[in-house]
């Protein structure tokens, strides 16, 4: 490729996407455009064993550009760690057998979840005929399970009232593919004339929760997608409602950067404004495109009128950075002082942005680069390899210093980590300190440990959504993290494949909220428009945890303590 092709290529950027000088310093290499990558297999397969092959070679080239410095930060983070003792890098598990698929598809199951009491009367064991139980987490509960293949009915064209993956959570939204509050019929059949709107290439994957309103956003992966933040009421019958654009269509218009452009996840936060995080970035799974500079968007919810819009300076974006997570920090009720930690999946950083004085500054630790041995997934049948970084992001309540505790992790990592954001906040600290970053516990379990959202409740218990496990476990932060302190709070694998966000609201009875988006079929296939491929359940904090180790009030018995003395 000559020099004038790759000039072109890149003018459809606003600003430049050359490697900083720090970039070449750690072994990055780029190419220009994924049309260069296509003779690339696919990690040993054939380039169309997907169907989505360009999406898969675009994750290869990422990994091969990245192994360098992963090596090599991996190697350093060995060196610091080995001297607290071999145990810390001891792979604990549960030892959980993966998600099962049914043959033929994905059906709706219409079984109900069974009983405290008759889930405490049955024995952990293996498969017996069709059935067989075992037990998630250390919650006191065994979960039973029937063979797929033997339970699972057609789908009707009816939404479930009752699914429930869990005792305490309820199903809220439904959809198979969703659909919009266009101005008008006419507007929604010139929409889809136009290719501005494909139904099947709108997928859900962020949620928020404010007073009557559920926020769901739709990252542009492909085009079709008209808008990319939404409501649906939070009080209403149906099952599978439209999505209205927020704060209108005005604000959905693709290339207007003024607009709202990608928008993975949001955030509300105790001052009843919405902060929304733009990456700017469309078209992921063939040929991605960051045709905005990446922004954070926050509005008034009471008023729906923009406060301010903050672009990302363009010394803190890195080629190929992606924009996934936002989590908001408050202290004492000062709505002025707020600081916003976003995540940068692809190019493994943080961004600090600080309310106050307007200003960001990024920070980069080897904590928040994914784990080479983690970066195999396997899903209903479905394997392919994320080098995915920092994902997870969940604020602990103020402690009685006046300070907090950002707990994180990568999504293609079994570990759990956390840093003080008293050192978080301080830029010199945080890049001379970086001791201060502590890997939390033990790792999740062996295999089948990846996860994507987490929260944390104002008493102090983290939700995580298992995204290879097909359910949603809680940690309560005062005890150890280790196995036998997480619970399971719901598991199904047919209505939480692939839990990808996880909220905790502000009412005054917390609930957290999750959305399950089947992800893996959406980008490889196989993926069924007639299925119910997206749910929102929400549960009330205090019965998720009833009876679980999560439970604040549960002791941990002497026998169990001590697990591990070095973290």
């Amino acid at each position: 490729m000559t020099s004038s092709q790759k000039l072109k290529r890149r003018s459809t950027t606003p600003w430049s996407t050359e490697p900083d000088d720090n970039d070449q310093h750690h072994g990055f290499s780029y190419r220009d455009t994924l049309q260069d990558y296509h003779h690339y297999g696919e990690f040993g397969r054939k380039r169309n064993y997907f169907p989505h092959y360009h999406f898969h070679g675009y994750n290869e080239i990422r990994m091969t550009n990245v192994m360098p410095l992963l090596v090599s930060m991996t190697l350093l983070g060995l060196q610091e760690y080995s001297a607290q003792g071999p145990d810390l890098l001891e792979q604990i598990s549960q030892e959980l057998e993966p998600p099962r698929i049914p043959e033929g598809g994905y059906r709706v199951s219409s079984s109900s979840f069974l009983t405290p009491e008759i889930l405490n009367s049955m024995r952990s064991g293996r498969f017996s005929e069709s059935q067989y139980s075992t037990s998630y987490g250390n919650n006191g509960n065994d979960i039973t399970f029937t063979e797929p293949s033997l339970s699972f009915e057609p789908p009707d064209n009816s939404i479930p009232i009752e699914d429930k993956p869990g005792p305490s959570m309820e199903l809220v939204f439904a959809w198979r593919t969703v659909d919009f509050e266009f101005e008008s019929e006419a507007a929604r059949e010139r929409a889809i004339f136009e290719g501005n709107y494909i139904p099947e290439n709108n997928l859900p994957l962020g949620l928020e929760l404010w007073h009557d309103r559920v926020f769901v956003t739709l990252p542009k992966w492909r085009s079709g997608v008209p808008a990319t933040l939404t409501t649906a009421p939070r009080f209403t019958k149906d099952k599978s409602p439209k999505l209205r654009p927020y704060p209108s269509w005005g604000w959905h218009h693709q290339g207007s950067c003024g607009g709202m452009t990608s928008v993975f996840r949001v955030q509300v936060d105790e001052c009843d404004r919405l902060w929304v995080l733009d990456s700017g970035t469309v078209n992921l799974t063939a040929d991605p495109k960051q045709i905005c500079p990446p922004a954070i968007f926050i509005f008034d919810l009471r008023t729906d009128r923009l406060l301010r819009r903050y672009q990302i300076p363009e010394d803190q974006v890195k080629q190929d950075s992606l924009w996934s997570n936002i989590v908001v920090d408050i202290r004492d009720g000062n709505c002025n002082s707020a600081r916003a930690y976003l995540a940068d999946v692809w190019r493994f950083a943080v961004i600090v942005y600080d309310f106050s004085n307007d200003t960001s500054f990024r920070i980069q630790h080897h904590f928040f680069l994914p784990d080479p041995l983690s970066a195999r997934y396997e899903l209903h049948g479905i394997q392919f390899q994320w080098m995915d970084g920092i994902l997870g992001l969940a604020l602990s309540p103020v402690d009685i210093n006046n300070d907090r505790t950002l707990f994180f992790h990568p999504m293609s990592s079994f570990r759990e980590f956390a840093v003080s954001t008293a050192v978080l906040n301080d830029k010199d600290t945080a890049e001379t300190s970086p001791e201060s970053f502590m890997p939390v516990g033990k790792p999740r379990a062996k295999d089948y440990g990846h996860s994507s959202g987490s929260a944390i409740d104002k008493h102090g218990v983290m939700f995580m959504n298992m995204v290879t496990r097909d359910s949603v476990w809680c940690w309560d932060t005062r005890k150890e993290y280790i196995p036998q302190n997480l619970g399971v709070i719901g598991v199904s694998n047919e209505s939480l494949i692939f839990p990808n966000d996880l909220r905790v609201d502000h009412e005054d009875r917390q609930s957290f909220w999750t959305i399950s988006n089947r992800l893996p079929m959406y980008l490889y296939g196989p993926w069924n428009p007639n299925d119910i491929n997206f749910r929102v359940y929400r549960a009330y904090v205090d019965e998720a945890v009833r009876n679980t180790v999560c439970d604040p009030n549960y002791i941990v018995p002497e026998s169990e303590n001590g697990y591990d003395e070095t973290c």
